[in-house]
């Protein structure tokens, strides 16, 4: 048997040593292997799972609003985002965001007579849940409905504090994932598959593509998909190609942002890293650059149109119908696993994130104000630019509402950088970045320079039973998160913005052009 069919076996059978020579990590690393079955578990659970969906919509709620962070939620988004709700499901929002703004404008325009509120978090510790759970039952109590609870179910781990509280505030139900399933890993199991079930989706059809996928990645070598991109992934990060554009046609658009977090995460740890880009002009040199094509077969247009001169490194993935996504998710799940081993690194453990996660606690709860401010003035910015090495990439971390004009100027401001300064650039959501990417900046090859752009909260929102509102929290969240990567000797720079308004938003234009002349 070659060394590539004993690694393959060696997955397959769990061999934790793979990721770890560290006793302590085989150990962690031996409770978040479940997703290797989790195409099976979804097959077992499919029907179980659609009629459990069709009861709550019964029940008259037709829209559903999906809380949680990173993992917990985005396969979920995917899904929603390739599919809608069938015209049978229910409608599936997805709130991931800590400003107020982002919440009111979420939730104030429905009845929530006929939403759903599900809360995702593996831990049950998420701060971001914790809080947002307080502050919707304490709505729906204002609102007069006397069980809140029953509006409400919980995804998470048995005995978890988020289950105890889905018990103890008699929540509809709470629906306790396989325990040994990360949360970047757990696309096909109740964190995805749930939500997908309201939407009136056929998880029987997603079950088999997804099992059809695993048979596949338990081939040898020379036959496995997974394997395959595994190696090719690692390969070309031993070959300094650090950089990975994924093209995606409109069709599979969507599935970029849980690639995106499964790679950084995972990936980006003990000064190792793969730095995710979208369709967008990559910027990075070819040299750093490799290529991953994502298309419906079917759609000629977008095949015929690729550059097929190029002599970037390029893996080609056809897909033959919508479905097929499910077994993308297992596909570059395995590829990861793979992928790690073959660079030794541990890809379940998330090993950076906990810093700004820590420091954003101290400042709520000592409502810490003294720290030393961790930006450099922007009229430095351009220069920093102009000097960063050949392996550099600027991160642009936005913490506001999901306003579509501030993400159309970030995005040209963004080309212009690229055009200017050949450098890749990606522009990550905050906080929902700090459960992703954050750990690819955090732990990944110290290469970065960060733009942190904010805008003040016009409202506080406060969180019952806590001394911090929400608009406190947010602006907690990135300044925690600056201090770590100043902490990390990275360059770090910010732009607030006073408020949301038209006026400000063209002079926020303005400042994004003053700060990149030279």
């Amino acid at each position: 048997m070659s060394s590539k069919s004993v690694l393959i076996e060696r997955v397959w059978s769990q061999d934790c040593s793979l990721w770890s020579q560290d006793t302590f990590e085989q150990q962690n690393i031996s409770h978040r292997l479940g997703w290797l079955d989790s195409s099976e578990w979804l097959l077992n659970n499919s029907n179980s799972l659609t009629e459990w969906a069709k009861k709550i919509r019964n029940k008259g709620f037709s829209r559903v609003f999906l809380i949680g962070m990173g993992g917990s939620t985005l396969a979920a988004e995917v899904l929603a985002e390739i599919f809608g709700p069938s015209s049978r499901g229910s409608s599936l929002t997805v709130l991931d965001n800590t400003h107020p703004e982002a919440i009111t404008s979420a939730l104030e325009h429905c009845s929530w007579s006929n939403v759903l509120f599900i809360f995702s978090s593996k831990s049950g510790t998420t701060l971001e849940v914790r809080s947002l759970v307080s502050w919707i039952l304490e709505n729906l109590e204002e609102q007069g409905i006397s069980e809140p609870g029953s509006r409400c179910v919980a995804i998470t781990d048995s005995d978890s504090p988020l289950s105890i509280l889905a018990n103890k505030r008699y929540f509809y139900d709470c629906l306790l994932n396989p325990d040994d399933i990360g949360g970047r890993f757990s696309a096909l199991t109740y964190f995805a598959m749930a939500p997908a079930a309201l939407m009136g989706l056929d998880l029987a059809a997603l079950a088999e593509k997804s099992k059809h996928m695993t048979t596949e990645c338990r081939k040898s070598s020379l036959d496995n998909p997974g394997y395959l991109l595994g190696e090719w992934l690692a390969n070309n990060w031993h070959d300094g190609r650090d950089c990975l554009q994924i093209v995606i046609d409109d069709v599979f658009a969507p599935l970029f942002v849980w690639l995106e977090q499964l790679i950084a995460e995972s990936i980006g740890k003990k000064g190792i890293g793969i730095l995710p880009l979208n369709n967008s002009t990559p910027a990075a040199k070819s040299n750093r650059l490799a290529q991953v094509i994502i298309g419906l077969s079917s759609n000629h247009k977008f095949w015929e149109e690729l550059d097929v001169s190029s002599e970037i490194p390029r893996k080609i993935i056809k897909l033959n119908e919508k479905e097929d996504v499910s077994g993308e998710f297992f596909r570059w799940e395995f590829a990861i696993a793979i992928a790690g081993a073959l660079l030794e690194i541990n890809v379940f453990n998330e090993p950076d994130v906990i810093a700004s996660k820590e420091i954003t606690e101290q400042i709520l709860t000592n409502n810490e104000t003294s720290r030393d401010d961790p930006y450099l003035p922007l009229d430095s910015f351009s220069s920093f630019l102009a000097d960063a090495s050949t392996n550099s990439y600027l991160a642009v971390l936005a913490y506001f509402p999901p306003e579509p004009a501030l993400y159309d100027i970030l995005d040209a401001f963004a080309e212009e950088v690229r055009d200017s300064f050949k450098l890749p650039v990606v522009i990550n959501t905050g906080p929902r970045y700090l459960h992703s990417t954050g750990q690819l900046h955090k732990g990944g090859p110290p290469t970065g320079i960060f733009l942190f752009v904010r805008v003040s909260p016009r409202q506080e929102l406060d969180i019952f039973r806590e001394d911090y509102s929400f608009a406190d929290l947010n602006q907690a969240q990135a300044f925690g998160d600056s201090v770590v990567l100043k902490n990390r000797d990275c360059p770090v720079f910010s732009i607030e913005i006073p408020e949301l308004s038209d006026l400000w938003i063209r002079r926020f234009r303005d400042v994004l052009r003053e700060i990149l002349l030279p």
